[in-house]
């Protein structure tokens, strides 16, 4: 077993916790790639939407419960996060909104399934506005991260790699469990979903998305400049 010194152990747990973050970040994105795919085509799959929405909620838990222990720990001065010192100072302002979105897309996406296709009018409007302003807030914080994101991810899976740290089994545990919960409560929520099963829309590409994706891309081209120093970080 490879000995740490005494600095290198303290941030042990700094890692540990990068690397969590990165492994749930990455399998969110999976998931939610689908997930927008899929309401490309929502006339036709729009149970499919709802049981790939409830599944994202298990590893979205993973990533703001590992995200939010950062922040947590920061803030409250434990020596090792200081030292590993703040995200960019632009990403730190996209956090509020992104978490505030991310929230307000998932309730009201939760809402929309228990009210049912006949009652659940707010829920529309709030979970139409909340995943048009959602999809660009995901689109800059994927493209600040996933370079690092992989990068990690590859460091601990890789046999050969000198940055190795400890835990990854346990953190791939914790990951998964979070999947299977997911899992679990979409299963649960077929019978309370199945109204759903006969709403008729408009074979059309939803506005939401159409204008989440307009204003990712010219999120990303705003980010390029701004972040060019974090994706390297």
């Amino acid at each position: 077993m490879k000995s740490y010194e005494p600095r290198e152990k303290r941030l042990l747990l700094v890692r540990r916790n990068e690397r969590l973050t990165a492994l749930a970040g990455i399998l969110l994105l999976v998931i939610i790639t689908v997930e927008l795919l899929i309401t490309a085509d929502l006339h036709a799959l729009i149970p499919i939407h709802i049981f790939i929405g409830v599944v994202l909620s298990g590893p979205l838990i993973v990533k703001l419960f590992s995200a939010g222990y950062r922040f947590v720990r920061y803030y409250a001065k434990h020596p090792e996060f200081v030292e590993h010192g703040p995200p960019n100072i632009w990403l730190r302002l996209l956090a509020p909104a992104l978490v505030l979105m991310t929230i307000l897309v998932f309730v009201s996406g939760f809402g929309l399934a228990f009210a049912g296709p006949t009652n659940s009018h707010l829920f529309f409007d709030i979970h139409a506005a909340s995943t048009a302003l959602w999809i660009p807030l995901v689109a800059v914080h994927v493209y600040a991260h996933i370079r690092k994101a992989r990068r990690l991810i590859a460091s601990d899976w890789n046999r050969q790699s000198a940055d190795r740290v400890p835990g990854r089994t346990g953190r791939l545990r914790f990951t998964l469990t979070g999947l299977v919960v997911g899992l679990l409560a979409a299963v649960l929520m077929i019978p309370v979903s199945t109204p759903w099963d006969h709403w008729i829309i408009s074979p059309v590409l939803p506005t939401p998305l159409v204008l989440g994706v307009m204003a990712a891309v010219f999120g990303i081209i705003i980010a390029v400049p701004l972040l060019r120093d974090a994706r390297d970080s």
